[in-house]
This record gives C-alpha cells, structure tokens and sequence, in this order.
C-alpha cells in the first residue's frame, strides 16, 4: 500500500513538472492580414538591414484584475498575469517606425532614432522575463508594446 501512494505521488510530481514550466508548442497568431495582438516573452530587439526586429517567444495567458488597497485606504487596481504556455519556436516581428511603448509610464518610440533604439533594447534587455503585450497592424509590424507589471 505504501508503494503505491509513493507511485503515485512521484507520479503526479512528474507529471506536474512540464505544466508547471509551461513550455510547449503554443499557438501563436495566425498569419492573417487583420489587426492583431499577441502576448510574448523573452524578446530580443535585434537590428537587420536597418530595421528593428523583435525575436519573440510567444506566450498564453490570462489576466485578471485585483482591486487593492494600502495601509491608508488608497485603492488601486492590479493585473494578475497567469502563463498557461510558452512557445518553444522563436518568433520575429519587424517594428513600425513610429510605435509606442507602455511599462508604469508612456514612451512614443521612433525606431529609426538611435536614442530610442538604444531605450528599447535596454528595456526589453532588463526585462527580458516579463510578459510583454504586443499590438500589430495589417502589414504585420509592430505599432505598440506593453509591459505586464508583475
């Protein structure tokens, strides 16, 4: 009797691992030609014929808000982001030359201006496992990019 509740514990643990890491063959988005948004993790900004690209891996989640309240009565509202997947294929998308960024503040990023290029690769650099919301036009570019605060 007691091997099988070991069994099964070690079982379930086992079986409980690769869930946990949530890294697996996530969908990302069809390529279509509609307005779209995707959620990402582990982004790289990388520069090719003096472009900006984004490799990406894709991720699902879920968000839920959190109304909270500090030791003096203030309230405020919070997401709480949940990974389900994290794709195992790097992804990449080209960056629009006018996008924006959202982290706690608004930045308007020009991405053929060295200055904001040399921002955004720092920001995605020391935020490379945050969960980034990316929004992307018809000709499958990169226009806005939002930062989940966790």
């Amino acid at each position: 009797m007691k091997v099988s509740i070991c069994l099964f514990v070690v079982i379930f643990l086992f079986g409980c691992k690769k869930a946990h890491e949530g890294i697996s063959d996530c969908i990302c988005v069809a390529k279509d030609t509609s307005d779209s948004i995707i959620n990402i993790t582990n982004p790289v900004f990388e520069i090719r014929d003096n472009q900006g690209f984004i490799n990406y891996n894709c991720a699902e989640i879920e968000i839920a808000i959190a109304s909270v309240t500090d030791s003096t009565g203030n309230e405020s509202c919070e997401n709480l982001v949940d990974v389900k997947c994290i794709s195992n294929k790097t992804y990449s998308l080209k960056l629009a030359n006018k996008l924006h960024y959202t982290s706690t503040k608004f930045k308007e990023i020009n991405s053929t201006d060295e200055s904001d290029k040399r921002f955004l690769m720092n920001e995605l650099k020391a935020n490379s496992k945050q969960i980034f919301e990316l929004s992307i036009d018809k000709q499958r570019e990169i226009v806005s990019i939002k930062k989940f605060e966790k």
